[in-house]
Order: structure tokens, then C-alpha cells, then sequence
């Protein structure tokens, strides 16, 4: 079986209707294969029905929205993490990457509450200095999630870069 990152190189929220609905038809037109499409806006996922053969995802970095604003123009992760939630479809993804800072208790709610079939956990990749968690958390977080059924994949694991 073929899994294919759709619009690997963008975020699908800003693609016009129009051709949104033209890769979900295509998309509808090979079965026998399985889609990834992922947006830091997971609203946009309600403008057109995806076909079963779609992973849809989305990232959510922290639940401290104090601490993530400024880091990009994306939506809030609270209002992604709402916006998900309303999203009906049967196959979600979860990307907690690059990891800022956070409460273990209420990423581990919302993913609970989001259910998807896949999580993602990493830190930033590209030395920005976020404000990241200490690694003790981060493993906690992966505890937590494992134990509660999720597969968890581990992408960029290390030590915060302030406790190098």
C-alpha cells in the first residue's frame, strides 16, 4: 500500500475550494492508496468531504497559547485544537512538533478528546530557541499517551536547547 504526503510543501488551508475539491476527487480516484493532507488551520478541513482513504492532521506545538503567539500566523493551538475537534472525519493525525513548552495533563485531554490514529512528537529542528519543555516532560508526555493505546512516533528527541 502507497501513503502519499499530500501538499507536502504547503499548508492546504490556502488552497482555494475550488481545487480542493479537485484533489479530494482525485484523491477518491485511487483507492488503493493513502493520503496525508495536514494544515496549521484544521478549519479548512470542513470545506469539502475527504474521501476514508485520507489521514487528515494537524499540529499542535503547546496548549499555552501565551507562549506561541508571535511564533507563527497560524491559528492558536486552543482554536486548532477546537477547530479539530469539529472536524467529522475518521482518520486524524497529531503533530506535536516543533514541542513548546506545555502542560502534560491537558495535551494528553485534547488528544484523548481528538482521537487520532497517529502522534507525532519532536522538537524544533531548526535551532529557533523556542520555549521548549525539559526532556523529562517531553517523556512523559510520550508515557502518557503510549499507555493510553496512541502510537506515538518520535521524530527530533533531545534535550531543550537551555539544558545543553
Amino acid at each position: 500500500m502507497q501513503f502519499i504526503f499530500a501538499i507536502s510543501n504547503g499548508d492546504v488551508a490556502a488552497c482555494p475550494t475550488t481545487y480542493l475539491k479537485r484533489i479530494t476527487l482525485r484523491i477518491k480516484s485511487e483507492p488503493n492508496k493513502w493520503f496525508l493532507i495536514q494544515s496549521k488551520d484544521p478549519a479548512t478541513f470542513n470545506r469539502v468531504v475527504f474521501p476514508r482513504n485520507v489521514v487528515l492532521g494537524t499540529t499542535i506545538e503547546t496548549n499555552r497559547d501565551e507562549l506561541y503567539k508571535g511564533v507563527s500566523e497560524a491559528p492558536l493551538p486552543s482554536q486548532r485544537f477546537r477547530d479539530f475537534l469539529n472536524v467529522k472525519h475518521p482518520l486524524k493525525m497529531v503533530t506535536h512538533e516543533p514541542l513548546i513548552d506545555f502542560d502534560v495533563d491537558v495535551m494528553v485531554e485534547w488528544n484523548v478528546n481528538i482521537k487520532p490514529c497517529m502522534i507525532w512528537i519532536g522538537y524544533d529542528s531548526k535551532t529557533n530557541y523556542l520555549p521548549e519543555p525539559e526532556l523529562e516532560k517531553v517523556k512523559t508526555l510520550h508515557w502518557e499517551l503510549a499507555k493510553r493505546g496512541f502510537v506515538v512516533v518520535l521524530k527530533t528527541i533531545r534535550p531543550a536547547w537551555w539544558e545543553l
